[in-house]
């Protein structure tokens, strides 16, 4: 890991450098993709202020710790970017885990979530749900998922009599699936 150590108005020692290193370590276990790793050290009056900025793929974390001492300033602030490491990690884990989108839908409940299989070479359904099927016409669903933020919007075509499907289309149009007579 390449550390950038920026001083104003401050002497870095290679002992300093060598604290700050062995500190840093801690905080990279945390993450794999660390872009880029900022130490700013700097003396107002009589504090020493320890800015670390830590930018990866997926992060920002930014700390700031000042003290008397200038060891003690940096060794400050690094447990404090240690502590918002742990907490962004457990934060990425808890959302990759819970599927990335937390919205909550009416009709989803937690039994209709099926747990992923370790079977890798075929598709598994990860997820299900009920969707209300209503009566309309197309123009009515036209009409309605334009309304909406949806994709998409299953309905019960009230001329044909069988349920039909109306969905958005990465061109913006609207494309609609129905079944075989």
């Amino acid at each position: 890991m390449k550390v950038e150590y920026i001083a104003r108005k401050v002497t870095l020692s290679p002992k300093v450098r060598a604290i700050a290193e062995k500190k840093l370590a801690r905080v990279e276990k945390y993450f794999n993709d660390i872009i880029d790793l900022r130490l700013e050290m700097s003396q107002e009056r009589h504090l020493y202020v320890a800015d670390i900025l830590l930018k990866g793929k997926d992060f920002s974390l930014k700390s700031t710790s000042s003290s008397k001492d200038l060891t003690t300033a940096i060794q400050d602030a690094i447990d404090k970017l240690e502590m918002q490491a742990r907490k962004a990690k457990t934060r990425l884990k808890d959302h990759k885990r819970h599927g990335g989108d937390v919205r909550e839908e009416s009709n989803r409940t937690e039994e209709d979530l099926e747990p992923a299989s370790t079977d890798g070479d075929s598709p598994q359904i990860v997820e299900t749900s009920v969707i209300p099927v209503k009566p309309m016409s197309v123009d009515e669903a036209v009409m309605q998922l334009e309304e909406s933020e949806d994709l998409f919007i299953v309905f019960h075509n009230s001329t044909t009599e069988h349920v039909n499907v109306l969905f958005r289309r990465g061109d913006k149009n609207l494309g609609l699936i129905t079944p075989e007579s």
